[in-house]
């Protein structure tokens, strides 16, 4: 395992009273000090000897490590010169914006991180540097294991300091903090929090309390540990939310809109069987194991996934969308199939032109409902997957269900068998799978385009990445819990779009209030909500022009379970434009809902079929059974005529023969 940052060894040794060694490597230098390390000096000030923050040799093995981030292409893998795409080795503050992931460094920077320098070693667009689109990807994560590279001596300060607080606030009843999600997967990106579980004891006479008890103690230790230093308040906050299924405690360092995240639970095995099962497949390497020179192609595609959804503000669990985990074991599957294996196979010694086969495969097999309509489930071991579609099913059903075009998404825990055998997926309102559908198919649209061999213009390929990728603004796909004064366009789901057929029509609105339901203080609102209501206008669109209209109808009260996503609307005179982008996600939401209603007519046949195979197989049974009696009567009387059997008597025994009681 690579060695921890300095600011962890250097909690180690003050809480063990040892101030010399720490002298000694202040005496020497600290790479990367500045500014954004008062999270680390935090954790080296913070850590006083004292009786109960003294720590042992079997303690101080069990604090979390960061790891670096997963590697990307080497230079000598990817074929360029120079440093390639693995973690950045640089010294420099981190002070100067870095520039957005994934782009051209001549691009105007932008913040990602708190302060974090982000430089991509890119590689500039000319001809004779390769495919123009596998270049894109190598600077791409490149640029993400930098980023990642400059924040991690800041995050493993803050995770030390949050060690800290634990320990105090439980004192003999902690047990150990481990290192889950993104970061133990290695599949973190640029804006990925850093998950950790703290441990427990439970064998002693005292009980601990409840996880949300727990949090609160250690919120308030935090809270003290905070206060003894006057320069830490204003970067340093925290959120306890207690009322959630799973409480959680985030802990955040610098300004509000990039701040590094702690998202601290408490006794919580399931991430940890996750990261662990992970391992085991191989989707990510295990922690006694060196890091690997260059990642597996699994681990990237895992990566790249997971950063299309963030830039593409795909719905997250806490708004009502897919759970990473769910994102990431479909893209598991995806990785085992013969056809990606084989694509990638095709590619030969260039990574990045696997990498491009394989998120081609990813995004082609989920591009519509119809393909996300089924169950995923992992064998035992995880040794292989199965996604079972409904249309491969043998018998369908023919319920109510069975003709609904909308698709039961079920990604079953691999870390779960049996009984216990659990469902990742929340029930997904149909507003929300048609926002996915039209992201699934646009990622699917541009990737498939990117040529594959020579280019007939160099840049094709990663004009056309750059746009597959291209970021959303923040909060795009999120319903704000309250409208201030700027009046909000959306994308609705309301009325039918065709009658009796349930499937309800896409629609242009204009957002006038919200309501949250009793209770609801966050910005946003659940997409499954159905208490909060949300009154809108609709607008008359004209799809040539994009001009808007009001409709004559009054104000439409609807539901978040309602809300599709935001479009940004101009005020056009008496009237309103619909931009570009929010013009071409209704016209690919409305064929969406042309192609469900055409999938909901085959479902009714195949429904239709199965119920008159289902009644002619009821009909031939009760045939059978009706015929059964007579032929049991027919033999009866077969039998009865060449016996002395009473013919009432159709069940006799055998019974032995009487003894003799007189001798005649």
């Amino acid at each position: 395992m690579p060695m921890p940052p300095e600011c962890v060894q250097e909690a180690r040794d003050s809480s063990r009273g040892s101030r010399g060694s720490t002298r000694r490597r202040q005496q020497g230098g600290s790479t990367g000090a500045g500014e954004n390390n008062s999270a680390a000096a935090l954790a080296r000030k913070g850590q006083e000897p004292s009786s109960s923050s003294t720590l042992d040799a079997s303690s101080q093995a069990k604090t979390p490590e960061l790891v670096p981030a997963a590697v990307g292409a080497r230079p000598e893998v990817a074929g360029q010169g120079g440093r390639g795409a693995g973690v950045a080795e640089s010294t420099a503050p981190p002070a100067a914006a870095p520039a957005p992931v994934g782009s051209h460094p001549t691009t105007a920077p932008r913040q990602v991180g708190p302060g974090a320098a982000l430089t991509a070693a890119a590689c500039p667009p000319r001809q004779g540097c390769g495919h123009s689109g596998e270049v894109f990807l190598m600077e791409m994560l490149a640029a993400m294991d930098q980023h990642m590279h400059q924040l991690r001596e800041t995050q493993q300060g803050l995770v030390a300091t949050v060690e800290l607080a634990c320990r105090r606030a439980l004192d003999c009843h902690f047990g150990r903090l481990v290192l889950v999600g993104s970061a133990a997967l290695r599949v973190e990106t640029p804006g990925s929090d850093v998950d950790v579980v703290c441990f427990t004891r439970r064998d002693g006479p005292e009980t601990v309390g409840l996880p949300a008890d727990v949090l609160r103690r250690v919120h308030w230790s935090l809270k003290e540990l905070i206060s003894h230093y006057a320069d830490c308040p204003s970067t340093f906050s925290m959120e306890l939310i207690d009322d959630a299924r799973v409480p959680i405690l985030r802990v955040l360092w610098g300004p509000p809109e990039h701040a590094v995240a702690v998202d601290v639970s408490v006794d919580q095995h399931r991430p940890l069987d996750h990261v662990r099962w992970f391992q085991r497949v191989g989707a990510a390497p295990r922690p006694t194991e060196p890091p690997p020179v260059v990642a597996p192609l699994v681990t990237l595609t895992l990566r790249c996934v997971k950063w299309w959804l963030k830039q593409r503000q795909i719905p997250r669990t806490k708004e009502g969308g897919l759970p990473t985990m769910a994102w990431l074991l479909m893209a598991v599957h995806v990785c085992s199939l013969p056809e990606t294996h084989k694509e990638a196979m095709v590619s030969g010694q260039r990574p990045m032109a696997a990498l491009l086969a394989s998120l081609a495969v990813f995004f082609r097999y989920y591009q519509s409902l119809e393909r996300l309509d089924g169950v995923l489930q992992f064998a035992a071991d995880g040794t292989s997957s199965e996604f079972r579609r409904r249309s491969e099913r043998k018998c369908p059903g023919t319920g109510p269900a069975s003709t609904s075009p909308w698709a039961e998404l079920a990604v079953l825990d691999p870390t779960r068998e049996g009984l216990e055998s659990l469902n990742l997926i929340p029930r997904l309102p149909p507003a929300t799978q048609l926002l996915l559908a039209h992201e699934l198919h646009r990622a699917h649209e541009f990737i498939q385009s990117v040529p594959r061999g020579q280019e007939e213009t160099f840049g094709e390929g990663r004009r056309t990445l750059e746009e597959a990728f291209r970021p959303l603004p923040e909060g795009t796909n999120a319903l704000p819990s309250f409208i201030v004064s700027q009046a909000v366009g959306c994308l609705v789901m309301c009325g039918e779009a065709a009658p009796g057929t349930g499937v309800q029509q896409l629609e242009l609105a204009l957002i006038e209030s919200v309501t949250p339901r009793p209770g609801w203080t966050a910005s946003f609102l659940l997409r499954g909500d159905e208490r909060s209501e949300v009154v809108v206008r609709l607008l008359d669109l004209e799809e040539r022009t994009g001009r808007c209209y009001f409709k004559r109808s009054q104000l439409v009260s609807l539901c978040p379970a309602n809300f599709v996503c935001r479009v940004c609307l101009e005020k056009d005179g008496r009237s309103w434009r619909l931009a570009a982008e929010g013009l071409d996600k209704y016209r690919s939401m409305r064929q969406c809902i042309g192609d469900l209603l055409v999938r909901r007519q085959k479902l009714q046949l195949q429904a239709s079929a199965s119920a008159a195979a289902a009644a002619a197989a009821a009909a031939a049974a009760a045939a059978a059974t009706a015929k059964c009696p007579e032929e049991k009567a027919s033999k009866g009387e077969a039998a009865g005529a060449g016996s002395t059997i009473p013919p009432g008597l159709t069940n006799v025994t055998n019974l032995p023969s009487p003894s003799r009681s007189t001798r005649i």
